[in-house]
């Protein structure tokens, strides 16, 4: 194996997709055949149990969850969420599915999804959806995208209205106000003259403080504020 075969390798990114619809599923995998550059770990189609080992296991970049329920049984999909931003908080999740409402997307993202993509976008996207939240960043339906963001701007506002900015350090402030901006961990440490891991530390606290658990509630909460 050559050097650039093993650079090829390297930046792939690793996988993980839940989809109980072999018709969906087949989809998916259609889209993603001709990508070099994406990684299949493992597909789950039972429980979600079974799912959550295999994030452990399998320590995904990104998961794929294919969402074929119907709506009222978001809440479940919600709390599966927030379970696995417990178990491996590095993956990134982006949901699939059909939903017609603005707040079941927003519910979904303040639950911890990095991203949705709607099952009738064209498949072409899929992989750029994937390459955009491996990176940080949020994917929504393009016409979509102007009147989600505002509504998860009013809820995030809203959800913390009761925290303050004066639980933060004059760093961790710095450090919220450039997530607000857009920018990436190394980014951050430059702007500072600090360290990534130092970076990495001070947004640990910052989710402790004001009670978050993504990088977009940060950024959100930022944007809300006012803080540039």
């Amino acid at each position: 194996m050559n050097k650039k075969t093993i650079a090829a390798e390297e930046k792939k990114t690793k996988i993980l997709i839940f989809c109980p619809s072999e018709i969906i599923l087949s989809g998916i995998l259609k889209a993603m055949e001709a990508d070099a550059g994406i990684e299949i770990a493992n597909v789950e189609k039972n429980t979600i149990e079974s799912f959550m080992e295999s994030i452990k296991k399998l320590r995904p970049q990104v998961i794929l969850f294919a969402n074929t329920e119907p709506l009222p049984n978001m809440r479940e999909i919600c709390k599966a969420i927030k379970e696995i931003s417990k178990l491996q908080s590095k993956s990134q999740l982006l949901i699939l599915g059909s939903i017609p409402s603005h707040e079941e997307i927003v519910g979904l993202i303040n639950a911890g999804a990095r991203g949705y993509f709607d099952l009738t976008d064209p498949a072409g996207q899929l992989s750029e959806a994937i390459r955009v939240i491996n990176k940080g960043e949020i994917w929504l339906p393009r016409d979509k995208m102007s009147s989600i963001m505002d509504r998860i701007i009013s809820v995030v506002g809203r959800d913390l209205k009761e925290k303050t900015l004066d639980q933060l350090t004059p760093t961790e402030f710095q450090v919220l106000r450039l997530i607000g901006q857009g920018k990436s961990n190394d980014e951050i440490a430059e702007v500072l003259f600090i360290s990534k891991n130092t970076v990495r530390s001070h947004i640990k606290s910052i989710y402790a403080k004001l009670d978050t658990h993504s990088r977009l509630q940060l950024a959100l909460y930022a944007i809300n504020s006012a803080l540039f």
